[in-house]
């Protein structure tokens, strides 16, 4: 089988980061290719993988495509494809893969769902399937996102003291940086020795950068580090740093289609404490729901930090918990294995018997 994926931007985490873990699955067991309209850095995720090609324009994408003769074709929120696409022809299998929040992009493809040649949705969480449904497109398909637990697992030894409060992520209203450093600031004044962390927003306008620093010191937090860039491959060590610190890495996230620095931290036994949105819950059942908190409630956040800070039975208990779910449920074998399933059941699905 000859697969296609097709996204608009290819950069560090995100979609590029879950496109080289599905590579490392699938390359066994098909031929796979990457195309992107733009590269921001990314491309070295796939480690010098050849198949992978920065496509900046219609008609390179369109040769594409005709010379390799893919079985499958597969874009992730990215409506390009379809210009350079044409007429479908029979066996080939289109997929639209959902993984963006944003309601821009998700209300266009409602509109326009019944006019694009896409044969199948899928989407990384039953949260996403059910909004997806209730905005007219129905039947989508659920396949987790997976993640490399040989990457990302706790490493003993590094010293971090005292408690760290971790936070990660790109400094946009999205994922909503405001939040956490008035969190740390509550926290702060009930716990003044706790330092507080940021890792990412290297790619931010600097005028953001600037109103960071400035909230920074009039939330009056003590003990803060901002480290705007880290490589991919050695953010299992900050995360293991913090949990071993007796800290926790937290969200303040307006919405998630699945959640991954979430899932990170949980495999390197790092506790977490997340709001109560989007996909969040799906990571967090069980037990592990004592990590969240309602959206927006920053109080009752700053009350659950307190609290997995102080108990450190729950504390480990929860460390224990994380890492068994991220290692077993969303492993990149077995979340492979599934995923190149239902590409094979499309496929046959596809064929017009002779």
């Amino acid at each position: 089988m000859r697969i296609l994926y097709f996204y608009k931007f290819c950069i560090l985490g995100g979609v590029t980061t879950q496109l080289a873990n599905r590579l490392k699955f699938l390359r066994h067991h098909s031929e796979v290719h990457f195309a992107f309209l733009e590269d921001y850095g990314g491309v070295s995720a796939f480690e010098g993988y050849e198949h992978v090609r920065i496509l900046g324009t219609v008609e390179e994408i369109k040769s594409y495509m005709e010379a390799f003769d893919f079985d499958v074709i597969i874009t992730i929120d990215t409506y390009e494809l379809y210009e350079a696409l044409g007429p479908v022809q029979e066996g080939k299998v289109i997929i639209h893969e959902v993984h963006t929040t944003y309601s821009e992009p998700l209300q266009k493809l409602a509109a326009t769902k019944d006019s694009l040649p896409f044969h199948y949705v899928i989407t990384p969480s039953a949260y996403m399937k059910d909004y997806l449904d209730g905005i007219g497109i129905a039947g989508a398909y659920h396949i987790n996102n997976c993640l490399d637990t040989d990457l990302f697992r706790y490493e003993a030894g590094i010293e971090q003291e005292p408690a760290t409060i971790l936070w990660v992520g790109k400094l946009d209203d999205h994922k909503n940086w405001s939040s956490y450093l008035n969190i740390a600031g509550k926290l702060n004044a009930k716990m003044p020795e706790l330092q507080f962390m940021l890792v990412g927003g290297y790619t931010a306008p600097e005028e953001i950068k600037k109103q960071l620093m400035v909230k920074v010191a009039q939330q009056g937090i003590k003990h803060f580090k901002w480290i705007p860039k880290v490589d991919y491959d050695e953010m299992h060590r900050y995360y293991s740093s913090v949990a071993q610190s007796g800290g926790l890495y937290i969200s303040t996230t307006t919405n998630e289609s699945f959640g991954m620095t979430v899932l990170e931290a949980m495999a390197c036994r790092c506790p977490v404490v997340v709001p109560s949105v989007g996909a969040l819950p799906e990571l967090l059942d069980g037990s592990l729901s004592v990590s969240l908190y309602e959206s927006g409630n920053e109080a009752e956040c700053v009350d659950r930090l307190s609290a997995l800070l102080e108990q450190n039975s729950l504390r480990e208990g929860l460390k224990s918990l994380g890492e068994q779910k991220a290692r077993t449920t969303y492993s990149i074998e077995q979340v492979g294995e599934e995923y190149m399933e239902l590409l094979e059941r499309f496929r046959e699905e596809r064929i017009i018997p002779k």
